[in-house]
């Protein structure tokens, strides 16, 4: 699987710096919960490309959708939340939210977190000690971090005013004109259950998910096909063969290694046979 990742992300052009920590080249001092991302599998959207395996049922992964145009971005997915929250847009936000988790837990700077700087070629590692003193962890102020201030992620937003990306939902706001464009594990389910109109049909789920999604491929509709595999109520042998049958709908080579990897991942788990999402 992890043959399939290093393509994946070269394609998707990964930061270099990021890849290393991806593959373990570079020491990650203090925190457990950037692993090695083939360690485990859990049951996924096909979307979201694994970057680090979280502690407990959680992945960061890179959320990359086919058959229309959206910015690609990281999110953080919990299994046990059911949903993915946008986490960072590009990799130098990676790494300040990762650098200011390390200074929170060693109470400042220190050589193991200045060399985990130097590898990784961050060098804003004194205006992230700054904003642990000032502000700590709390992450209603995260917009104020360096590296966050332009293109913040939703999820430390405080208005949608404030927002220029493509993601639809976070704890606190919801980004109704992305609807169309996105899949329930995007969302909380309390923000569309009520009063939304023109709700997508794999929001509704009145008939059953593999079922729409045929009737989609029938009208050629690849982009609600796709939307309808990454959204809730499939078993997951299921999902296994709708990236078949779209594998033989395009000839992109990223969207077939991104089918590949998940088909391993899949096979190679404890999740086979009725297990769902």
């Amino acid at each position: 699987m992890m043959q399939h990742l290093e393509e994946i992300f070269q394609r998707l052009n990964l930061n270099d710096q990021l890849l290393a920590l991806v593959n373990g080249q570079i020491d990650i001092p203090y925190l457990d919960r950037f692993n090695q991302p083939d360690g485990y599998w859990y049951p996924h959207p096909p979307a979201m490309v694994p970057v680090f395996l979280g502690y407990g049922a959680s992945y960061y992964g890179l959320l990359h959708h086919f058959f229309f145009e959206r910015e690609k971005t990281f999110v953080e997915y919990s299994l046990e939340r059911g949903y993915m929250l946008e986490y960072a847009r590009n990799a130098n936000q990676f790494f300040a939210q990762m650098v200011l988790d390390m200074d929170i837990v060693a109470d400042g700077l220190n050589d193991r977190i200045l060399k985990f700087c130097e590898d990784i070629a961050f060098k804003e590692f004194k205006q992230v000690d700054d904003f642990a003193d000032q502000y700590g962890d709390i992450t209603d102020d995260y917009d104020k971090l360096v590296h966050l201030t332009n293109d913040t992620p939703l999820t430390y937003v405080q208005s949608l005013a404030s927002y220029n990306g493509d993601y639809p939902a976070s704890i606190k706001l919801f980004n109704a004109r992305q609807i169309s464009n996105c899949c329930t594990f995007e969302i909380d389910e309390s923000w569309y259950m009520n009063n939304i109109d023109q709700l997508p049909r794999w929001f509704k789920k009145e008939i059953p998910q593999d079922e729409l999604f045929r009737d989609y491929l029938d009208n050629d509709d690849l982009k609600s096909a796709w939307l309808t595999l990454n959204s809730s109520g499939w078993k997951l042998k299921d999902v296994a063969e709708g990236l078949n049958i779209l594998t033989r709908k395009t000839d992109d080579p990223l969207f077939h290694l991104v089918a590949a990897n998940w088909m391993e991942g899949f096979r190679n788990s404890a999740d086979v046979n009725n297990h769902c999402y």
